[in-house]
């Protein structure tokens, strides 16, 4: 299983730094290996990795922080094909919340 957490403040964010984590201060998603393996398949993972200079993949731990990075993220997801949408559904949601809340997504793989 492979968990993409979005903090709900920049408070939370820094409890999540020190591992002090309170309930409520994350939004949580957590997918499984065939999943994830279907956002690889879309192309947005690779996509994401190189135009914001990440490594996503099966193992490693990443994040997406910052507007500017949040909404190219966004960007990305909004060109997926439909008949990838559904695969990248939950990538979508996280990004947008992180937006919304002006924190970051993070990937614990």
């Amino acid at each position: 299983m492979k968990c993409i957490s979005v903090p709900t403040s920049h408070d939370a964010m820094q409890r999540l730094d020190l591992d002090v984590s309170l309930e409520g201060d994350l939004i949580e998603v957590t997918i499984t290996d065939e999943q994830f393996q279907s956002l690889i398949d879309t192309g947005v993972i690779s996509q994401l990795n190189q135009f914001i200079e990440i490594n996503i993949d099966e193992f490693e731990d990443e994040k997406i922080i910052g507007i500017r990075d949040l909404t190219l993220a966004k960007s990305i997801l909004g060109q997926v094909s439909p008949s990838d949408r559904a695969n990248a559904e939950v990538l979508v949601s996280q990004i947008n919340k992180a937006i919304e809340y002006n924190t970051g997504v993070l990937f614990y793989f």
